[in-house]
């Protein structure tokens, strides 16, 4: 499939089955679009965190703390002259940690409301009790101090996001065709891009919230020598 009849699919669901794992990448397939539309502000964040605290006091939690998360990808896989595949990704839920009688308790959920987080940390709860039963020493935490509300952002001059998937396949072929003009028999290049917008929150007064955006580059370059069949390849290093 020649690069301009692949990227007019938009990329939604073409090639999925051809991803290779990657940390990060995942979730339910999406319309590129969808990565640039925004998610829960700050104080709607809070708001559903204080839910799960609240509702894992009031069951027995002596600490809790809550993560909401919404992680969107996309990756682009090239060989040669022509777009392997192309897809977007974004998943959303939140996780409650709890700690009751002296044991852990753990609950993730996909509903993300105040009913849903409420209801996530007091099976959290029921699960450190039941864990409690068997637990031979309980577990007794640090002291730790509040944080308060506060915010990180990854410094970017723009979001990858933003930019159009053609013009990013474009720069990956165009690094193919340089590497073939130099004697390359064969070249993989692909590019990763994750943003995790992630929400902490404990009983312990800290409210963290945190956007986090990774791009990663590679390749691999390979090339023969037809004479003795032997070649030599190339990958990639450089960190995401």
């Amino acid at each position: 499939m020649k690069r301009r009849d692949f990227v007019g699919l938009t990329g939604l669901a073409t090639g999925a089955l051809l991803l290779p794992h990657f940390p990060g990448l995942g979730g339910n397939l999406v319309d590129p679009a969808r990565l640039l539309e925004p998610g829960l502000d700050v104080m709607q964040k809070k708001r559903l965190a204080d839910a799960a605290l609240t509702a894992a006091r009031a069951a027995g939690a002596s600490y809790a703390d809550v993560r909401i998360g919404r992680y969107l990808n996309q990756s682009i896989f090239t060989r040669e002259k022509q777009v392997q595949s192309i897809a977007s990704g974004e998943s959303f839920g939140a996780g409650v940690r709890v700690l009751a009688g002296g044991s852990w308790g753990f609950a993730a959920t996909n509903d993300v409301s105040d009913k849903g987080l409420a209801k996530a940390a007091q099976l959290a709860v029921a699960m450190a009790k039941a864990n409690a039963k068997i637990q031979k020493e309980p577990v007794q935490l640090a002291a730790q101090r509040g944080y308060g509300e506060v915010s990180w952002r990854t410094p970017i001059r723009q979001n990858a996001f933003e930019v159009p998937v053609a013009q990013k396949a474009d720069l990956l072929l165009a690094a193919n065709a340089q590497a073939l003009a130099n004697g390359a028999n064969f070249v993989n290049s692909s590019l990763f891009q994750i943003n995790e917008q992630k929400y902490f929150a404990s009983t312990d007064g800290s409210y963290i919230d945190q956007d986090v955006h990774r791009i990663w580059p590679t390749f691999s370059v390979t090339a023969i020598d037809r004479a003795s069949g032997k070649f030599k390849t190339r990958d990639a290093l450089s960190a995401p």
